[in-house]
């Protein structure tokens, strides 16, 4: 069976383990809300969350209706 010496090995992060790209990511998109939130702006991808969180439950959508 072939050796691996340890200058072929290749570092693969663990899934779901972050790195630096990562956290600047998450921290801009972060940043990004609070500005939003500041300014009295909802972010898109938050409408609907602190519902969510509480376990409101929303208005029933009619599939028939076009408004």
């Amino acid at each position: 069976m072939p050796q691996n010496s340890s200058n072929d090995a290749e570092i693969v992060p663990i899934p779901g383990q972050e790195n630096d790209e990562e956290r600047r990511r998450i921290r801009q998109s972060n940043e990004r809300d609070q500005r939003a939130e500041r300014d009295g702006r909802d972010a898109p991808h938050n409408v609907g969350y602190d519902e969510a969180a509480d376990g409101t439950t929303p208005k029933p959508i009619d599939p028939l209706d076009d408004n």
